[in-house]
């Protein structure tokens, strides 16, 4: 147990329980009367470079709570906390549950942590993750940092839990000051954004499109990375390039270029047409063309339909299907 006392914003004492988490920002510690809530405090070090900035970004997060405070699946700063002297130290937020999508997006830990899901378990939790995420952009919120360690699915009930929200790139409504995503990854970043400084970027609704295309594929292909190809560089080189190797037209299996060795191209053929031509117009097409890169409510839609597709037996539900999809139609033999 931890012996640490904190202040809320009503100057009231409150004692600090277990910690629970923490990386380079700071660590986080459940709340000893009530440990659903659960508390980040930032590090010195953090706090003497970016105290005023940080302090600045969670008040605006703090005033557009509103929709947010009622979903349990976005840990949103709730109130403010200090020290015994005052200082701000940090804030009070909802404890997330659940696994991190990094283990779901995996050909092996999917097994031990998420053991009694199917491929339909996963499309469930991809409509859960856009439909809060929905949510956030209707009040320009985009999240940035996109990737498979920040978000927590429920292995019981297939729901998601956003966290570290606190890098989300808010804006000060009354001001419109935007407060930037300072950090992110170059392998699940648009190329518009390549070679910045993530903390000068503005992230656009396009932005967000981009990076969930590549973690949503991710989740559906046991974590392949959509740029992962046999030669031709690494997957930020063929990102920056648009090196997308799947669907017909790309290099034959072996060939630079092509797929690498794996089920890739197996279970790609049991997704379905309209699921796949979404990856392809995003993947592919919407690198250099951020204005063709498929929308959320598009996403919901295959998403959707793919899920009944499973349900009817019209696609196989297996994770790792053994043998490619037959094509049923010419319309499928296209891509």
């Amino acid at each position: 147990m931890s012996d640490l006392i904190i202040y809320d914003e009503h100057r009231q004492p409150r004692k600090l329980g277990d910690k629970v988490g923490g990386g380079g920002q700071g660590n986080i510690y459940a709340l000893a009367e009530n440990p659903n809530i659960v508390v980040k405090i930032f590090n010195q070090e953090k706090l003497k470079e970016r105290g005023h900035e940080l302090r600045e970004k969670v008040f605006v997060q703090i005033r557009v709570l509103e929709d947010l405070i009622k979903s349990p699946y976005v840990t949103w700063p709730q109130i403010e906390i200090f020290n015994r002297n005052d200082q701000w130290m940090g804030y009070a937020m909802k404890r997330a549950k659940g696994i991190p999508l990094s283990n779901l997006a995996h050909p092996m830990l999917y097994l031990k942590y998420f053991p009694n899901i199917d491929r339909k378990g996963i499309v469930q939790i991809l409509l859960h993750l856009l439909d809060t995420i929905d949510i956030l952009h209707k009040k320009e919120i985009y999240l940035g940092d996109i990737n498979l360690s920040n978000f927590l699915a429920d292995p019981s009930t297939f729901k998601v839990y956003l966290i570290d929200t606190d890098s989300y790139q808010v804006k000060n409504a009354k001001t419109s000051q935007i407060y930037p995503c300072p950090v992110g990854r170059p392998e699940m970043t648009p190329v518009e954004h390549h070679g910045q400084d993530f903390g000068q970027v503005v992230r656009t609704l396009e932005s967000d499109l981009f990076s969930l295309a590549i973690l949503m594929f991710q989740c559906l292909m046991l974590g392949q990375h959509p740029y992962s190809q046999v030669g031709g560089g690494n997957p930020v080189e063929n990102l920056r390039k648009g090196n997308f190797p799947y669907g017909r037209g790309n290099a034959r299996p072996g060939e630079t270029g092509a797929l690498p060795p794996g089920p890739w191209y197996i279970i790609w053929s049991h997704l379905t047409f309209n699921v796949k031509s979404l990856f392809i117009r995003t993947l592919k097409d919407g690198v250099g063309n951020p204005s063709s890169r498929a929308s959320l409510a598009e996403w919901q839609d295959a998403l959707q339909k793919y899920y009944f597709a499973m349900h009817r037996d019209f696609n196989t539900s297996e994770i790792r299907p053994a043998e490619p999809k037959p094509s049923r139609d010419s319309e499928e033999r296209t891509i």
